[in-house]
């Protein structure tokens, strides 16, 4: 009766062990992903607006691997990006490719979601848990883009996208555009 009593507690012991590593890493007991998404508002600003490059791009394109378990952006495998920093993408993307896209170029996107992401569990200690906006573009030939807010002009001049909205208002998109 004893044995089969420390076994039993063994067991519930290295459970109880198994699922709090669990819950700090991934900080749910249920989820696979250190992430979660949700869907945001499109500010009514933005709302039929036209989105153009006025400095150099990269697309970078690839499956990102750290929200490759996410159902939203784990989809999206273009990421435009400032053109000098796209190489501090190599180790996040799998099969990176890069092309630099020129601020001449006759791409043009629209606005067709705002995603947040926020990270959770332990891995919240190098960068913070968020939530980090994302606004996801099309362009006239249908494909998607993804553009974390927070890249939209590291430093004041370092900008790369205006929109233009259907008042033909010019709007330089920078971080602080989007983080009400």
């Amino acid at each position: 009766m004893k044995t089969r009593w420390k076994i039993s507690s063994w067991i519930v012991i290295v459970a109880g062990v198994f699922l709090g590593l669990r819950y700090c890493y991934y900080g749910s007991l249920v989820r696979s992903c250190v992430y979660t998404e949700e869907a945001q508002t499109i500010p009514t600003d933005f709302t039929g607006a036209k989105i153009h490059l006025i400095r150099p791009a990269a697309v970078v394109r690839g499956i990102d691997k750290e929200y490759q378990c996410l159902a939203e952006m784990g989809a999206i495998t273009n990421k435009l990006v400032e053109a000098r920093h796209a190489i501090h993408y190599q180790y996040q993307i799998e099969n990176m490719q890069t092309q630099t896209v020129d601020a001449s170029s006759d791409m043009e996107f629209e606005l067709v979601k705002m995603i947040a992401v926020t990270k959770h569990g332990i891995k919240t200690m190098d960068s913070g848990s968020g939530p980090i906006r994302h606004l996801i573009l099309k362009d006239q030939h249908g494909n998607l883009y993804e553009v974390a807010t927070v890249s939209l002009g590291l430093n004041a001049g370092d900008e790369y996208l205006k929109a233009i909205t259907t008042e033909s208002q010019e709007i330089i998109l920078k971080p602080e555009v989007f983080s009400k």
